[in-house]
């Protein structure tokens, strides 16, 4: 196939033959000090790193299975790059609108750095400290933006990502993505242990974080940017707005989303489906 012949391929083989690598010959310690500078303390249910480790068969179990999920992710790019692009609907775009992307997307960066990263606490029940449940209000509020913008500006439908004709014909190659990355995800192990709270946590708390994030930045603003400059640079705007304002607790893990935001913005405008973002 020509794509596995492609300059980009070629590139993205080489980061994951260095990860690969660094996985495998890290010391353990550095994997540790690594994994709570993205995830922060231990997990929600007061385990430490390493007793995550041999919950999920030991150093080298982990290893493998960290591996197996990037070989996973590395096997379906070709796959990801060959994914048709549907015609996005042509709009103008207000000024008004834009700007009041910016002002919404800011408030709530700040709101997220002041409410959303203190909202942690290891030790409490499901991880939720002093501030957890005014977060998950300003996240409701906004999800619930777009549907109340939609109505100012009078947009249409089409205008939003929100189809699921095309997230149905390319589901499995994100369900498989999703897959690699949960073993990839292991070597920080903020699930590695059966815990009741940890299906709460995870189908109804996370479900309302990814909700609100994805409804914001992939079903309008993606859309609306992609409408008045180049794909890249609206990949670009979208992740690191996405990064930092996901609520979670430390600045590492902001980072990492702002990389995986780039991912969500493709694969969202090759499904015209923010529904992608709550998949993964």
């Amino acid at each position: 196939m020509k794509i596995y012949c492609s300059k980009n391929f070629f590139v993205i083989m080489l980061i994951a033959i260095g990860l690969i690598f660094l996985i495998l010959f890290l010391p353990l310690d550095i994997l540790e000090f690594l994994s709570i500078n993205i995830v922060g303390g231990p997990p929600i249910n007061g385990k430490t790193w390493i007793e995550g480790v041999y919950a999920i068969g030991g150093p080298i179990s982990m290893r493998i299975l960290a591996i197996l999920g990037i070989l996973i992710i590395l096997l379906t790019i070709p796959f990801i790059l060959k994914l048709s692009k549907p015609k996005l609907s042509a709009r103008k775009v207000n000024k008004y609108e834009l700007f009041l992307f910016f002002i919404i997307a800011f408030i709530f960066l700040f709101i997220n750095y002041e409410i959303g990263y203190s909202w942690w606490d290891s030790n409490a029940f499901l991880g939720m400290g002093p501030l957890f449940f005014q977060s998950i209000i300003s996240l409701i509020v906004l999800g619930l933006s777009p549907f109340f913008i939609k109505k100012i500006f009078k947009l249409k439908s089409s205008d939003f990502f929100s189809s699921k004709e095309n997230l149905k014909s390319n589901s499995i190659v994100v369900i498989i993505i999703a897959f690699g990355y949960g073993l990839i995800s292991l070597l920080w192990h903020c699930c590695s242990f059966y815990s009741y709270k940890m299906f709460f946590f995870f189908f109804i708390i996370k479900l309302i974080q990814l909700w609100g994030i994805c409804s914001f930045f992939y079903q309008w603003s993606l859309n609306m940017l992609l409408n008045i400059i180049k794909d890249w640079k609206a990949y670009t705007i979208i992740s690191i707005l996405f990064g930092l304002c996901y609520p979670w607790h430390t600045f590492g893990f902001a980072i990492t989303f702002i990389f995986f935001g780039f991912l969500i913005s493709y694969l969202t405008r090759k499904t015209k489906s923010y529904y992608t973002g709550l998949i993964l």
